[in-house]
């Protein structure tokens, strides 16, 4: 019979390969599934609190506000619905041109640019994205804020360029 001794620097080695057989499979399955659920997460729709609103025709439109370079970038993307009289503004901090486009946006907006509230422009019933290049959409005008609202909503608001909408934003 032969009775082996091991070391201290021997058990430890085998106590560290005994770990390393439990962890490795489970680590291995973390880094196979981590993209795939930041890939699901960077797809879900932001939902900005309501931070403004104006009233025109007797209709109050409630609307997000997205001032953060990721909220701009967001926007309404990856939404499925948006209620009437609810949409988004977006707020430039130093007015340029401004093209938007709607990859990843799944449904019909409108988008109005506005300087100081003034509209610049107007894009109606801009359809969502389904090819892998989306056409742009301008501003034209050196623009300030947008408004991008439910498909329609420009129409039925009676909402033009030249026209003037009185903007109440909330404080920070």
């Amino acid at each position: 019979m032969r009775i082996l001794n091991f070391t201290k620097s021997q058990r430890g080695e085998e106590l560290f390969l005994k770990i390393i057989n439990k962890i490795g499979p489970i680590a291995g399955i973390i880094v196979a599934i981590l993209p795939l659920a930041l890939y699901l997460h960077s797809r879900q729709p932001q939902k900005l609190p309501i931070g403004a609103s104006f009233t025109i025709t007797n209709q109050t439109i409630q609307l997000e506000v997205a001032r953060e370079p990721q909220e701009l970038y967001k926007g309404l993307k990856f939404r499925t619905a948006l209620p009437p009289n609810h949409g988004m503004l977006f707020v430039i901090n130093k007015p340029e041109i401004i093209s938007l486009w709607m990859k990843d946006t799944y449904v019909p907006l409108d988008m109005i640019f506005l300087k100081d509230g003034e509209i610049k422009n107007i894009v109606r019933k801009a359809p969502p994205c389904t090819t892998k290049e989306c056409p742009t959409y301008s501003s034209k005008y050196s623009v300030n804020q947008i408004i991008e609202l439910p498909a329609g909503s420009a129409d039925s608001l009676g909402l033009n360029i030249g026209k003037s909408i009185k903007i109440n934003v909330t404080p920070l």
